[in-house]
């Protein structure tokens, strides 16, 4: 008797796994296929067949002793750079001493206690509730197909350039897959503004989830860090500058 796996029952959905450099090498070689190709091919007892694994993988793991910022994530996490690759966004949280963070994380936590404010019923009156929120994410799933314009593929292009010249730690994550993990952050961030269209904005935004998982050489982002990042207040002014940075580093490289 065939039983499905994890990332088969989860196929259309989301599959999280802890402990991820705990895994068998077995299962390891298994998942490479399965978030390549998003099919697990089975030839056991007689039995030849492919199933589906069309899912989001969500890992997390532990560093491989005291993360040493110096050294590739291949090398700190204990995994290969071609399973890290797969991976459109690889947030690496460092528990830096931050006192402005540290503020802000114990005013959320004492702010949990008391419930009851006005300020704080104020504020959840302005924000979806989940399930209006996962209606809206299903409909822009399934009815939204964005399509790169000219000017999102441009500077998609010239911070793919970029990257493959001025990675060298990171060379294994700098590859073709990160090209392609671009367009589909870029087109994710479109559905997300309700848009059949890829613009600039979006391509900047996807360029900045990147950038903030460290694992490649920072080009646009200067925070660095994913757990201390905010926000941008104006996010249409911070695009017209960072495509202008983009265009003219790619200039200088260039030439």
């Amino acid at each position: 008797m065939l039983e499905a796996g994890a990332l088969v029952l989860a196929d259309g959905g989301l599959c999280c796994i802890d402990e991820f450099d705990s895994m068998r090498e077995h299962d390891r070689a298994t998942i490479h296929e399965a978030m390549e190709q998003q099919t697990i091919s089975i030839a056991k007892a007689g039995l030849v067949t492919t199933l589906n694994t069309r899912t989001i993988v969500f890992g997390a793991t532990n560093p491989k002793g005291h993360y040493d910022p110096s050294q590739p994530l291949s090398v700190n996490t204990a995994l290969s750079g071609p399973l890290i690759s797969r991976f459109d966004i690889v947030l690496v949280l460092l528990d830096t001493k931050n006192p402005e963070w540290d503020e802000v994380v114990s005013s959320h936590i004492l702010g949990e206690i008391e419930p009851q404010k006005a300020k704080h019923d104020e504020d959840l009156a302005n924000i979806w509730p989940l399930p209006m929120l996962r209606r809206y994410i299903h409909f822009v799933k399934r009815y939204f197909k964005p399509v790169l314009t000219k000017e999102a593929e441009k500077v998609i292009s010239s911070y793919y350039q970029l990257q493959r010249k001025s990675a060298m730690q990171n060379a294994a994550r700098t590859t073709v897959r990160m090209l392609e993990s671009l367009i589909r952050l870029a087109q994710a961030h479109a559905r997300l503004m309700f848009r059949n269209e890829v613009t600039q904005l979006d391509a900047i935004a996807a360029i900045l989830c990147i950038e903030s998982s460290m694992t490649t050489s920072a080009i646009v982002d200067s925070v660095g860090n994913a757990l201390h990042s905010n926000f941008t207040e104006n996010p249409d002014q911070e695009c017209i500058l960072s495509t202008k940075f983009i265009f003219v580093e790619a200039t200088h490289t260039c030439t």
